[in-house]
């Protein structure tokens, strides 16, 4: 089942459950049910009855604790995001997926206000997410929990980006979904430049300029750089450090400590770049001076 099909199978009784189970997930790693039912106004039968449906459409994971508790899956979350973004006007129509990896799940889509969009829906990927670890009174938070963030992460990196640094245009954040700007070109490492090195002195002009504003992407390469005729975008900011803005995923290091690890991060995000244009077109650049040229 995709997420066409179950937005539509999802009755209003459902959809109550299932914004219970976001309102409270921030405090339980697996929601009780009988606050489900205090939240929706549902008996709690009828509570127990919708989420074992839910469950049989991998839409929810419900577990027997001393109390029955549920929680999202990762595409329970995406189409409860979907939802609240339906909901918001910001999305009209969903189309096809256009692509899948082990940090998100990405589809095109329709905005009235934006035109053609694209919709990314985050998971946790990054080990630095999934060592987070916060206690509340039924444990640790789930992971849903921390892809929200991670999306929240992306969506504050793009805006503060946009119109200055060559990235999509970031237009709306819901849950675990980004709706962005759809731009019309390649990843890098799927095409065979003609003109490396103007491509290379761009990419390096794009990071020097992300470096100024206070943002280290933290996991630039190859796969999240696009190039078309028109020009070179950088995507996929779930990790990025924003030096001047607190952040949650970077809540337990000291400005110092942050400081850092962005230190660390834009290191070997150039080490990445220089390390592929010298294995793939024979370009050699010294690590120091390009480092300098970015900070500078």
């Amino acid at each position: 089942m995709d997420v066409v099909e179950a937005y539509s199978k999802v009755g209003k009784n459902g959809w109550k459950v299932l914004s219970s189970i976001f309102r409270r997930m921030w405090d339980f790693e697996f929601v009780p049910s009988e606050l489900i039912a205090k939240d929706s106004g549902l008996p709690q039968e009828k509570v127990e009855a919708i989420l074992r449906g839910l469950a049989g459409d991998r839409i929810v994971t419900v577990k027997q604790l001393s109390y029955l508790g549920v929680a999202f899956t990762f595409f329970g979350l995406s189409l409860y995001s979907l939802r609240r973004l339906v909901r918001k006007g910001e999305i009209s129509m969903i189309g096809s997926k256009m692509g899948e990896g082990k940090e998100s799940m990405v589809y095109n889509a329709m905005s009235e206000k934006y035109g053609e969009v694209i919709v990314k829906f985050h998971r946790v990927g990054y080990p630095s997410f999934k060592k987070v670890k916060e206690k509340r009174d039924y444990g640790t938070l789930h992971f849903t929990v921390l892809t929200v963030r991670s999306a929240r992460n992306e969506f504050r990196a793009l805006r503060k980006l946009a119109g200055f640094v060559s990235v999509p245009k970031p237009y709306a954040w819901e849950g675990n979904a980004v709706v962005m700007e759809l731009i019309d070109a390649k990843e890098l490492f799927k095409i065979r430049l003609s003109n490396p090195r103007d491509v290379l002195d761009i990419i390096l002009d794009e990071v020097r300029a992300m470096y100024s504003k206070g943002v280290i992407h933290g996991d630039l390469s190859q796969y999240n750089i696009l190039v078309s005729e028109e020009g070179v975008w950088i995507i996929d900011f779930p990790q990025a450090i924003i030096l001047e803005e607190e952040s949650e995923e970077y809540s337990s290091l000291s400005l110092s400590e942050l400081r850092t690890l962005a230190d660390e991060m834009l290191r070997r995000d150039l080490k990445n770049i220089l390390d592929y244009f010298r294995r793939s077109y024979g370009i050699e650049k010294n690590f120091e001076d390009v480092l300098k040229f970015v900070t500078s």
